[in-house]
Parts: C-alpha cells; structure tokens; sequence
C-alpha cells in the first residue's frame, strides 16, 4: 500500500493516520451476531483532543468499544501474523466450510483486505463459502476508511486474500487464530494484554 496520509472519521472527530503507509485492522472476539470487535492503536489525534469522551482505556475495552487499528502496512510483528495464519488456513477452512459444523465450534471468521483510492482496510467475514474458484462471506465490521463496501454485504474474494482465521469452542471457551490481535497484544503493557487473552480466551502461546 503506497497511502501516505488519509483522515479517518472517528465519532465527530478528524483522527489523521500516521504519514508513513498504514493499514485498518480489526481484533477481538465475533460475538454470536458475527460483529468482530475493534481496537484503536495509532492516532495522530485523540477523541479527548477533539472534545469527545475519552478512549477507554485498556486493550479489553477499547475491543469491546468495537474501535479500529491503524497499524504501519511494514509493521513486522503483523508481517508474521499473516505469515503463521496462512500457514494453518487448510486447516481452518476444513473446519469452516464443514457440513454439519463440528459440534462445539462456531464464530468461524477470515480477514481480508479490501482497497480504495490506494488505502486498504482490512475486515473480519463471515459465514464463509465456496464461491467458484474463491471465497465468498458477509463484511462483519463497518468500513471506517474503505466506503465502497458495507457491513453485511457478501464480499468475494480468493483464497491468496485471507491473512488470519478464527473461531471459538464452546466447550473449552477458548478462541483459535486470530494471529493478528496476539500481534497487536505485543505492543500493549503485560497487564493489559493479559486482561485481554483472559476475557477472550485468547492463546498467544503457539
């Protein structure tokens, strides 16, 4: 992605990204209605400054406050995120696309990136499917920078697209993939992206 700068509504507010290339990034948990939570890490301005209520501030509610992150398109720990969840995706897409669905598991979810006017957000689907040659599942978050998309649309998309996957197991209550929250777990205090793993069941450790 070549962005150098673009501005992202936040609320009433004008948040700028940071000038070097950026990327919209979504992390937590898919409730039941499919909406993947979001957080906030990298503003040039805060909802404070611009006379809203402050963020939340820890990871945990930031997620549950459904924010989006703004992280560097270069950024390496994100770099090997998409790098380890690819390299489970057949996994995962057994799983997923399963008929009937193993008991216990559900909240299955892939992110893909999608572009415009040389930015690029990326976004939480679900209710995967094969579509031809590719893939086809519902935009599970509100485009906060790409506008020609919406949440709840069908998006396609192919299999080279998807850079992290994630379900939940009921009966363990833990969340599986969602390599690129452990990502920006790294960049959070111990405390709090503990609090974070331990309210989503999240394991970093793999």
């Amino acid at each position: 992605m070549t962005q150098a700068a673009i501005g992202v509504d936040i609320g009433r507010c004008r948040a700028v990204e940071q000038p070097d290339p950026v990327a919209g990034h979504r992390t937590g948990k898919p409730s039941s209605s499919a909406v993947l939570r979001r957080c906030v890490l990298l503003l040039l301005l805060s909802l404070a400054a611009c006379g809203e209520s402050p963020a939340p501030a820890t990871l945990a509610e930031r997620a549950q406050a459904d924010e989006v992150a703004l992280v560097s398109a270069e950024d390496a720990g994100m770099r090997a995120a998409f790098a380890q969840a690819r390299a489970s995706l057949d996994g995962f897409l057994a799983l997923a696309l399963a008929k009937p669905a193993p008991a216990g598991l559900g909240d299955f979810a892939v992110k893909v990136p999608i572009s415009q006017d040389g930015a690029t957000e990326y976004f939480w689907l679900s209710d995967l499917s094969v579509d031809g040659d590719g893939y086809s599942a519902l935009i599970a978050n509100r485009p906060e920078v790409v506008t020609r998309v919406a949440q709840g649309q069908r998006h396609r998309f192919a299999r080279a697209d998807i850079v992290d996957w994630t379900y939940t197991d009921a009966d363990t209550r833990r969340m599986h993939g969602n390599f690129t929250a452990c990502a920006l777990l790294a960049k959070e205090s111990p405390a709090q992206a503990e609090e974070f793993r331990q309210q989503y069941g999240l394991d970093c450790a793999r």
